[in-house]
């Protein structure tokens, strides 16, 4: 990067902090609404009058869904979901539906032992020092009773699978077989898909209301600083809905909002699976009220095949193809850039290196490569997990020479490389990157077929026979996990430390309690389900607020 280049990322940021700047204005100071119906109240400068009025509105419908059931379930009487995308359950609802779940009790029921010890001392190691103690132990103390509380008030079922998931870092506290449970039905997970679907039966047997294509553009408040409602567009125009109770954001990341990627995160992301309506809404809307921002670096990392770059679309790799006997992962310079069989998250960043000799990321892109025991094994990146199917997207060559020509890699980088770790790799060894010396390279990157027996080490295998294979390679995310800061009730924090009252953030949409780290599978869905319960029930804990 030039300085030119510099000045221009700094300009973006400048120019991001002095819009969110501006906003705080439009929000006390702004025209008042036209509306159909619905008494008039002095918000701030302001005279609102109010198109809808509940005791809790919930800003998104993903794991803030949950903290929609917990206030009506703690007594609010009238609980309002706007979602601004068309269909209920945003990213959420397109995941695995696992939840990193430390102590929980079907870990118990299987004779598999946790203590909340080592779970303290896992989180302490891996989410380095960009979370607290309160974030911490509030998440302790209350993932196991949410799942409890699941299945005990709504019939929810919870299982193990038939493989677990490793925790992701092999830290001290970690667990060998995860802490990962799934929304069941018969003992069977049920997926990210049929978890938001018993999520959205709960809310309609509880009388919650749900209004989609809804999107929360703005916070209210009163004279007090405390806020009371929301400002939303609807596909007939904008409404202004009071909250008596509570505000909770969870709007989910900021994957979608070019400006506020490449303001905040570490380096450029080119792919996401999440929702293309994250678009960093919540995150304004607290930015306007004052709001501190946690981990704002940082996001749930996932590198993926590059399709759409414009769109952010591309093939996600979350262990499938790069970690596989037969693959490596190089950069331009012929270098393997990491441990390929590692967790999405750890993998991730491997591509942010600066060169400082050349002023780029050294990494990005880089490119996957394997060569013909590969498709004989496995399915292809793209094919749908279909065996025998090469996309066209995947480059094709007789020799490995003639591959790195194709994807412009420095041939004599790569040769040097390939022979050293061909070497290795037939005696099951890699001394470089110490790639199959961990429990989660066995036992979930690797080869899991259990018919290779030509293999001294399920992750690794000499990339020698043609024809090989290859394709760019890029960082990209599952979504963003900085966001609004927040305490251990899900409370959002101005930047004096001080609670901004009636306001709550959750999931994506704030500074998460994992911090810099993804500990193991389900850890985002874990972190806003629980923090949904503790922000729902504080919420319909508070007194109704003066308008």
């Amino acid at each position: 990067m030039n300085t030119q280049e510099n000045e221009k990322k700094l300009d973006s940021r400048r120019n991001f902090l002095k819009k969110s700047a501006l906003m705080s204005v439009g929000v006390t100071a702004g025209a008042a609404l036209t509306a159909c119906s619905g008494q008039q109240a002095v918000a701030g400068k302001e005279t609102v009058k109010w198109d809808k009025e509940v005791d809790v509105l919930v800003v998104g419908s993903g794991t803030v869904a949950m903290a929609a059931i917990a206030a009506k379930d703690a007594g609010a009487e009238k609980v309002l979901i706007i979602e601004k995308g068309p269909a209920f359950g945003g990213t959420s609802a397109l995941s695995g539906g696992g939840m990193w779940i430390p102590c929980n009790y079907v870990m118990a029921e299987k004779g598999l032992e946790d203590n909340r010890e080592d779970a303290y001392k896992y989180m302490v190691a891996v989410t380095d020092g960009q979370s607290n103690d309160e974030l911490i132990n509030a998440y302790l103390d209350n993932a196991p009773k949410l799942i409890e509380w699941l299945r005990d008030k709504f019939g929810f079922e919870w299982a193990i699978g038939s493989s677990m998931f490793n925790d992701y870092y092999q830290l001290p506290g970690y667990r060998p077989l995860g802490r990962t449970v799934f929304p069941a039905k018969e003992g069977k997970s049920v997926g990210g898909m049929g978890y938001w679907q018993k999520i959205r039966e709960v809310c309609d047997s509880l009388g919650i209301e749900i209004m989609l294509d809804t999107a929360g553009k703005k916070l209210i408040t009163n004279e007090e600083g405390v806020v009371i409602g929301v400002y939303a567009t609807t596909v007939d125009g904008e409404i202004a809905i009071r909250a008596k109770k509570g505000v909770i954001l969870g709007t989910g990341g900021f994957d979608f909002n070019k400006e506020m990627t490449a303001a905040f995160l570490r380096g450029p992301i080119y792919c996401s699976n999440a929702v293309p309506t994250n678009t960093g809404d919540g995150h304004i809307m607290g930015m306007a009220l004052g709001a501190d921002l946690r981990n704002m670096n940082e996001s749930w990392g996932l590198p993926f095949f590059p399709l759409d770059t414009d769109n952010l679309k591309g093939e996600a790799d979350w262990q499938t193809f790069r970690g596989k006997p037969g693959a490596v992962v190089v950069n331009k310079h012929g270098e393997r850039i990491g441990n390929e069989a590692s967790s999405y998250e750890l993998f991730q960043r491997a591509f942010y290196v600066w060169d400082t000799g050349t002023f780029e990321w050294r990494n990005i892109p880089a490119f996957w490569i394997c060569d013909s025991t590969f498709p004989e094994h496995y399915p292809m990146p793209g094919a749908n997990y279909q065996m025998g199917v090469v996309p066209d997207w995947i480059v094709k060559a007789d020799t490995l020479e003639e591959l790195c020509e194709k994807l412009g890699i420095d041939w004599a980088g790569f040769e040097a490389t390939i022979t050293a770790f061909n070497e290795n790799a037939k005696e099951g060894k890699d001394p470089v990157w110490h790639r199959g010396e961990y429990d989660f390279d066995q036992g979930t990157a690797g080869d899991l077929t259990g018919t290779r027996t030509d293999l001294k080490n399920n992750c690794l295998a000499p990339v020698e026979k043609g024809p090989f294979y290859g394709a760019k390679y890029v960082p990209g995310t599952c979504g963003t996990n900085g966001g609004l800061r927040v305490n251990g009730k899900g409370q959002v924090v101005n930047v004096w430390g001080e609670v901004i009252p009636g306001l709550y953030a959750i999931g994506n949409t704030a500074g998460s309690v994992m911090g810099a780290a993804y500990p193991g599978g389900g850890s985002t869905l874990g972190a806003g389900c629980v923090f949904g319960m503790l922000a729902g029930r504080d919420a319909a804990a508070r007194e109704d607020s003066a308008a």
